[in-house]
């Protein structure tokens, strides 16, 4: 069996396998045939393509790794010619799959490799904004008013309290 070594946090790998799977091979479960093929059952399904390159119709292999993974034209210049000569099902391995980690592949007989290459990403650029009020800094929200207060039972309660020593000082000056 062959040994592939992906090394960590290799984040835009491309890796193209030849697939010498049968029709009901095609028809399994990607989730488990997948990581048996590529010898890791850690891997991400979601970021691994398993199909035969007769369902990209006009398109080919090589347009298919450009327009659909952004694969640069020029990395592909060199093996453009076995790219398009591919038939039948192929594997694509995008290195999102392993996680970030490094990975040794102990990969089934049945893939050959074809080819590695790397997504074209370009980095990412933020206009500023064409508005007056997108500049400035924040301000944190006003404190809301606080809640108009009432007299509690107790104020209430020492009102009543000094009306009535009030009238009994009146009732005992007058009395």
């Amino acid at each position: 069996m062959t040994r592939l070594t992906v090394p960590a946090l290799d984040h835009l790998g491309v890796r193209v396998f030849q697939a010498a799977l049968t029709e009901e091979d095609l028809q399994r479960d990607k989730a488990r045939l997948v990581p048996a093929l590529l010898g890791d059952p850690d891997l991400d399904p979601a970021h691994v393509e398993l199909f035969d390159v007769a369902d990209l119709s006009d398109i080919g292999l090589a347009g298919y790794l450009t327009e659909g993974l952004g694969v640069p034209e020029e990395a592909l210049a060199a093996d453009r010619g076995r790219l398009q000569a591919v038939q039948g099902p192929v594997l694509i391995l995008l290195s999102k799959a392993l996680h970030g980690r490094e990975v040794v592949l102990t990969l089934d007989p049945r893939l050959q490799l074809i080819g590695t290459y790397r997504e074209d990403r370009p980095p990412v650029h933020f206009e500023p904004l064409p508005t007056a009020t997108s500049e400035g800094v924040l301000a944190p929200p006003p404190l809301p008013a606080p809640p108009p207060q009432r007299p509690t039972a107790a104020f209430i309660l020492l009102g009543l309290a000094l009306a009535l020593v009030a009238l009994v000082a009146l009732w005992l000056a007058l009395g």
